[in-house]
Order: C-alpha cells, then structure tokens, then sequence
C-alpha cells in the first residue's frame, strides 16, 4: 500500500516537473522569438462601469518601446498619493476625465499629461490634478464615471479629454441613450451582451498569484490577449480589425455624433450643479499628426475630424471652453521637437508628447479666451 502511494505521489511530482519545465521553456520562447506586452490586472468594474483596481503599483512593458510603473491609489484615481475629500481653501482642484491618453498609457506616474499639468498650473498658483482615466473607456463612461466616482472630490474644473473612438464606443457600450427630445439619459443595463471577457477577467484577477504573473510572465501575456480577442465582441476603429461599413459609418455620423454631443451637455449640466466648470479638449491620434497611410489610418482621421468638428459645435452652444490639439501638435512635429508619438504597433504618446498636451492644456486652462480655445 505504501509503495503504490509513494509510485503515485513520485508520478504526480513528475508530471508537474515536467509542466513547469514545460512552462519555463515555453516562456522563454515567447520572450525571444514573441515579445508580448505586460501591463498591471488593472481591470475592474464598479455599479457597470469600466474603472481602475484600486490599490495597485505595478509594471507596464512595451517591448521596445517603454518599461514603466502604474500606480493607482485606493479612490480608483492614477496616483501615488490619496486625496481628501474637501480641496485644500485656496487650492484649485482639476479632475482629468478620458481614457489611455488622460490615464497615461505608456508613460511614469509622473510623466502622464495630467502629472505634468499639476506640475505647469503650480507655477502660479496651488494646483492639484486628478488622473480619473482609464483606458478604454467611451464618453459616456466618462461622463457617469464623473458621477460615480470623482464628484465627491468636488473638483473646480472638470477636464474632458476626448479621442477619435469616442464615439465607436458609445455606440457599442450604448452607457446612454437618446430620448425623444435629444436629450442623453443612462440606461439601467450597459452594453451588449459580451458574456465572455468582463466575467472571466474578474474570476482570473481572484487566481493567487495572477496579479504578479500579469506583469511578470510574456507567455501569460500572449494567452491573455489571444484570449480577449477570442471572447470579446467588441468592435471599434482602435482594434483595427476592418474598415467600418457604409452602415457603419452613417449611424456614426448621424446617430453616434448626436449622442455625443447629448452626452457632453448631460455632463455639462452635471458639473454646473455642482459648482464647477467643464473644460473640453480633443487629443488626435498619432495618424493624425505624422504620415501614415492605410484604411484604418484613413478611418481614423476621419472620424477624428468629425468628433472634433461636433465637440466645437457643442462647446460653441454651451459656451464651455474647448481646444482641438490637432493643429498646435502638428505644428510641434513639423519644428522637428522629439517624437510626439510611439511608432510601430504602439501609437500612445510618448512622455514628450504628454509633454505637449499638458502645455496646450494649461494654457487653455490659464486663458480660455484666446481664439485657439474658442470652438470653430
């Protein structure tokens, strides 16, 4: 009886010999022949929305592009530090709404366009920024993220970034409807049915270990992309997966357009009700601001163009100041100033190009009536 226990528990020590031999070889593999990604488990959900994991201070790794830290404090906010929930008397408080670029992705907790913000306004006056991004999100998200979650900080100014894929998102996550008089109202239930991806990232963030091996392991990493791809239905111009169809791209037009805008009064409304003063800018794509070529750079540009073209129009209706960066950025690449964006597969700013975003933005901030913020 003893010798079969001990056969078998030799077996079972040598299968799993041979798994983890299995498993180191095929992770250096993959970190030789296919470099992955690796990010923190940032990924969580509060009342349906998409927001941070609060508590986490990890490693997000671009091969050959970046290798920074990410942190995000226990109020879901991108930072190293927590806030009280009254600004200091005599101390401008600025929450930062958006998603990868507001966020930061790709760049240092101090190299984000919000941090270097914070570090432009104080040299005239106490200043603290919010980084209340996260990436992925639509606007709609944004705005009731703004409710959900920033409101009780009660922030002076409330800085909208906005991207080209606003509005793809909005029309697949549908956080809002249109009522019969134009107006934006949250719906109950957000977003489609997607019963693979959100369930099982919140099951696989709970395996011991998993939060450590995200930014540690490549091979995890190529399964975990593969996986989402697999599972997710989702299907905006960011994926690049194929051009929109004639379908498509009229009821972004005609629909996805109309509740943008709806959306930005909504949370217009919301931010005066509270005391404070919504400020809206629109960040372009790298495609926008260097030379590629291609449909889905095509695409891009387009629709970066027609939300930028229905910010203004809105902006202009609520007088709320507005900036498209578009132009002043392209003005920088075309001086030759360090490059603006990554290249290859990541397209985020670099920290420069945070840089840049940060400058234009204060100086909206610091003068909203100069003709560069007044909508076109």
């Amino acid at each position: 009886m003893r010798r079969a226990l001990r056969a078998r528990l030799q077996s079972a020590y040598l299968a799993l010999g041979a798994g983890a031999a299995a498993l180191v070889a095929a992770e250096g593999l993959v970190r030789v022949f296919a470099p992955q990604p690796l990010r923190p488990a940032w990924d969580d959900e509060q009342d349906g929305l998409r927001v941070p994991r609060p508590g986490i201070r990890g490693r997000h790794f671009q091969p050959g592009r970046f290798d920074v830290t990410v942190s995000i404090n226990s109020q879901r906010f991108r930072a190293t530090r927590e806030y009280d929930r009254e600004p200091e008397t005599g101390r401008l408080r600025v929450a930062v709404l958006g998603d990868s670029m507001a966020f930061g992705w790709g760049a240092g907790d101090a190299d984000t366009y919000p941090a270097q913000l914070e570090r432009i306004l104080t040299r005239d006056r106490p200043v603290e920024v919010i980084n209340a991004g996260y990436p992925g999100t639509c606007l709609g998200e944004k705005a009731l993220w703004y409710v959900k979650g920033v409101r009780p900080y009660r922030p002076g100014v409330v800085l909208l970034t906005v991207l080209g894929d606003d509005v793809d998102g909005d029309l697949y996550w549908r956080p809002f409807s249109l009522r019969e008089d134009g107006r934006a109202e949250p719906r109950d239930a957000r977003g489609p049915a997607d019963p693979g991806v959100r369930p099982a990232r919140r099951l696989v963030a709970l395996l011991p270990g998993y939060r450590l091996a995200a930014e540690r392991s490549q091979l995890l990493g190529l399964v975990r992309r593969a996986a989402t791809r697999a599972l997710s239905r989702e299907r905006t111009t960011a994926l690049g997966q194929r051009p929109a169809t004639a379908d498509e791209a009229r009821q972004f037009r005609e629909e996805g357009l109309t509740l943008l805008k709806a959306e930005v009064r909504w949370l217009a409304d919301r931010v005066r009700e509270d005391g404070g003063r919504l400020v809206v800018v629109f960040v372009p794509f790298r495609d926008s601001i260097y030379p590629v070529e291609g449909w889905w750079p095509d695409e891009l540009r387009w629709k970066s163009r027609a939300v930028a073209a229905a910010l203004g129009q809105v902006c202009t209706e609520r007088a709320l100041p507005f900036r498209d960066l578009t132009t002043p950025l392209l003005a920088r690449a075309a001086r030759g100033e360090a490059p603006l964006y990554y290249e290859g597969d990541e397209t985020h700013p670099t920290p420069t190009g945070y840089g840049a975003i940060a400058q234009e933005v204060a100086d909206l901030l610091v003068n909203p009536e100069h003709p560069r913020s007044r909508a076109p």
